[in-house]
């Protein structure tokens, strides 16, 4: 029997390289639901390990069933699925996790040791697999840290259905989950009683989010769902204020000890949750007023609902958790320390280290004559920024009004919307000096973009294409 899928599997991928498909035939290897391993990655900055937690069946597979192997080479991590008998490679996925990030933190540098809880999801195979992650060295290759074999007919795989009485609603129908995004909008911090505001609240982030290119274009290319899950309390955790609610995905500010950054370390309740509809990306939506968000490459992004700027961060963190984008700022304060090593040339499509040994990503797009490294007025720049950073915390240690500061952002705001718009080379892709938190050492491919500066801009050619490459990875 195993040969004659053989042979088919063949004749499939035969085909499969003549249409683009890559990977083997699904129908010959995986049954359309969802097997979720979850798991526990535990480690300091130097040190990882995995060990495993639990499988779970979730109701329906809503990926592609042609793309099945991973072509995008995203992700610090990558998990693969492996025919055990035949060692054929099933299905692959590039990922970025809340560990990973961690590794970078001063508290994982001071040597203690943390455990999260994370999830990889693949179509259910027929036939016993071999799940590897790997991760990326200090040379971004991927070596491989953690092995553990499946049988899909193993008595303890868990095909429990959680929140049986949770409502799902497809706000966004373009058709087959199977070649379209599925996007999976989850409440956090609302109540029973405000689920409509969940829902309008939602329906404005989708609104900017389908105005922005090149989401815009690409509108056909989506489903868009939400599951009305309520917390017992209205709002979510900000521990530097002293605030903690009882809110269901658990989603808090000041992560990694950065106050506006926004994240949830309870995968396995939104995972619960989430199982109750397809999904290919998760959004996590908080309600709250105060600044903040975060998005991690095919994990879930967060956004807050009711703050002045709460849809370009909607659609910025969905630049990092769809695209793989990194940060193109440099002059905000963050929790990393040295995120990107230097020698080492970032896995993002839209920034580089400029190394003699790798090409430029973005070469095709740079015009002709256009100079590398690129000038754009930096100093000017981070004088300015200084300056301003300077005299907001003096405003914020005396406890000034909120609206004083929110003036202050804004006329800062609008100054470097014109100040960059009247460069030299505003409208060209080239190779500008400072991103990924990092004033030298990394360059970005346009002066603006909305993965850079708060001022509205869109995203700019590099982003944009990349973008472009995931909508198409999912939907062709």
């Amino acid at each position: 029997m195993r040969k004659l899928s053989l042979l088919i599997l063949f004749i499939c991928l035969k085909f499969a390289w003549i249409y683009g498909q890559t990977g083997p035939s699904f129908e010959s290897y995986f049954f359309d639901k969802t097997m979720r391993l979850d798991c526990m990655h535990t480690g300091i900055n130097d040190k990882e390990y995995y060990s495993y937690d639990a499988i779970y069946q979730e109701p329906c597979w809503a990926g592609s069933k042609l793309n099945l192997v991973d072509t995008l080479n995203l992700g610090k991590y990558l998990f693969k699925v492996v025919d055990r008998q035949t060692k054929m490679l099933l299905y692959s996925r590039g990922f970025c996790s809340i560990f990973g990030e961690w590794q970078t933190t001063d508290e994982a540098k001071k040597s203690v040791w943390r455990s999260f809880s994370e999830s990889v999801r693949f179509p259910w195979p027929q036939f016993p697999v071999t799940v590897t992650i790997a991760a990326r060295d200090s040379m971004n290759i991927f070596r491989n840290i953690w092995t553990f074999d499946i049988d899909p007919l193993e008595a303890n795989i868990r095909k429990t259905e959680f929140y049986p009485e949770l409502k799902v609603n497809k706000i966004l129908d373009n058709g087959d989950p199977h070649n379209k995004v599925d996007l999976l909008i989850l409440p956090d911090g609302y109540t029973a009683k405000e689920m409509k505001k969940f829902h309008k609240d939602a329906q404005r982030m989708l609104k900017t989010f389908f105005e922005t290119s090149p989401f815009k274009e690409h509108k056909k290319d989506f489903n868009v769902w939400t599951a009305e899950a309520p917390s017992n309390e209205s709002g979510i955790d900000n521990p530097q204020a002293g605030i903690y609610v009882d809110n269901v995905l658990s989603c808090s500010f000041n992560a990694f000890g950065s106050d506006r950054y926004m994240l949830s370390w309870d995968n396995q309740t939104i995972r619960k949750i989430a199982s109750k509809a397809p999904y290919d990306h998760l959004f996590l939506l908080a309600n709250s007023n105060k600044y903040g968000g975060g998005g991690i490459f095919n994990l879930y992004a967060t956004c807050i609902s009711d703050n002045k700027w709460s849809s370009y961060i909607f659609v910025h963190e969905f630049g990092h958790s769809f695209g793989g984008l990194a940060d193109e700022y440099y002059t905000s304060d963050v929790a990393y320390d040295e995120f990107y090593p230097a020698g080492v040339e970032p896995w993002e499509p839209n920034i580089t280290a400029l190394l003699d040994t790798s090409p430029i990503k973005w070469q095709d797009l740079i015009e002709p004559g256009t100079p590398v490294p690129t000038p754009w007025s930096k100093n000017e720049f981070d004088e300015k920024q200084t300056a301003y950073r300077k005299l907001l915390n003096k405003m914020r240690e005396k406890d000034v009004p909120k609206a004083q500061t929110d003036s202050l952002t804004a006329a800062n705001d609008q100054w470097v919307h014109l100040f960059l718009r009247n460069l030299e080379y505003w409208d060209q892709v080239g190779v500008y000096q400072g991103g990924g938190y990092a004033s030298s050492g990394i360059y970005r491919p346009f002066i603006d973009c909305r993965m850079f500066s708060r001022s509205l801009t869109g995203f700019c050619p590099v982003c944009t294409r990349a973008i472009e490459r995931v909508i198409d990875f999912y939907t062709k």
